[in-house]
């Protein structure tokens, strides 16, 4: 049973209204609540008066201020963020820009101020000079930072303009339970390979449940954690996470395959590139990558209308990944279609129209030919 606060002064305890000054007793009146900002706005008012009011009778040196300026941006974490932490930061520098050439003459001895005074008329003439121009190329430094924000924030303004939207986890679909077409390809074609073989997206890792059936040291990994957990209940090595993010900490050459689905397909181009880039030296010399993607006509037909329209990337040719692939030392091996086919062919009968047979082929080719592909390539010695 809970008890959760509700206007009015009262609680309801399962589900009954009680009044509250029957538990707790009379609650005195908190009157009218000040505006936070309000409030904020005169505290802050009250302290620039004070500070004016010590900075004008002398209490408060500019050296003092600047002491408290460095120890404030040293010991004080920026409490704003993106441009308005870099114009804040930049505040401070414009202030620190400034030399103070009136060195303090205060002592505590009797002569002491008179000799300290004396010493800093005789050598005012040199300290300004140096000052001077260690000025002006503290005011160069701070403009050219000026320079340097203000190109800063109209590149983040173009790059928040590019950056493709976030895709949920939930609209991405887990692995399916059941063999795929391209499993049994991919267990013959890692079939005596020796070394660690990971598979991304694995899904309930039945491809990983396969390659270990078959003597291969396989593990999985896949970016729903409720499928990496239910597959590692059945004893396999399975975990949470990317493969991409996966191949950035593995060391080179530590891999003997690495097979690649699901997101693969709609990686941006950045990191298209970086995965083949870090697969590629991932694998040891003869290693084998196998990559399943649905073909860009087979994505348009069957993936979920929100990936389809948030993905920051779209499947590509296995033309474009042997060419991408080539220029990190992986050569391919073979290309194989599959997934449905709901192809119609026309039995033995009369011959159709020419611009039938033209329609018909666009249909198939469009609509119902296979949509997915497996690419094995591997790595040149």
């Amino acid at each position: 049973m809970t008890s959760t606060p509700t206007s009015g002064g009262t609680t309801r305890t399962g589900g009954e209204p009680t009044d509250a000054t029957s538990v707790a007793g009379p609650q005195p009146d908190a009157g009218p609540q000040p505006d936070a900002a309000a409030y904020l706005a005169g505290v802050m008012a009250e302290i620039d008066a004070e500070v004016a009011r010590r900075r004008a009778s002398g209490e408060l040196p500019p050296a003092l201020e600047r002491e408290l300026d460095e120890l404030f941006l040293e010991f004080s974490p920026v409490g704003t963020r993106g441009s308005a932490r870099l114009r804040e930061t930049l505040a401070l520098v414009d202030g620190a820009a400034y030399v103070d050439t009136a060195v303090p003459v205060a002592s505590q001895k009797a002569a002491g101020a008179y000799v300290k005074r004396g010493i800093r008329k005789a050598t005012g003439w040199y300290m300004n000079y140096v000052v001077h121009q260690v000025t002006r190329f503290a005011w160069s430094v701070s403009r050219m930072l000026h320079v340097l924000v203000d190109h800063v924030e109209l590149l983040e303004q173009r790059v928040d303009g590019l950056r493709p939207p976030d895709v949920e986890l939930s609209v991405v679909p887990v692995g399916s339970a059941s063999g795929e077409w391209w499993d049994g390809i991919v267990v013959e074609a890692l079939a005596g390979v020796r070394g660690r073989v990971v598979h991304g997206d694995c899904g309930d890792g039945a491809l990983v449940e396969a390659l270990v059936g078959a003597g291969v040291d396989a593990y999985g990994l896949d970016p729903h954690d409720d499928a990496a957990e239910a597959a590692a209940m059945r004893g396999l090595d399975t975990r949470g996470g990317t493969l991409l993010d996966h191949l950035e900490v593995v060391p080179d050459e530590a891999l003997a395959a690495i097979v690649a689905s699901g997101s693969v397909q709609w990686l941006s181009p950045s990191e298209r590139d970086r995965f083949i880039a870090l697969a590629a030296s991932r694998l040891a010399p003869g290693g084998i990558l196998c990559l399943h993607s649905a073909s860009p006509i087979g994505w348009e037909r069957t993936c979920p209308p929100v990936l389809a329209d948030l993905a920051p990337g779209r499947p590509l040719h296995p033309e474009t990944w042997e060419h991408l692939g080539a220029r990190h030392g992986l050569r391919l091996r073979g290309v194989h279609r599959g997934g449905t086919d709901d192809r119609i062919v026309v039995g033995d009968g009369p011959a159709l129209p020419e611009a039938l047979e033209a329609l018909l082929s666009v249909v198939n080719d469009r609509l119902l030919a296979p949509g997915e592909y497996l690419l094995v390539a591997e790595r040149v010695q």
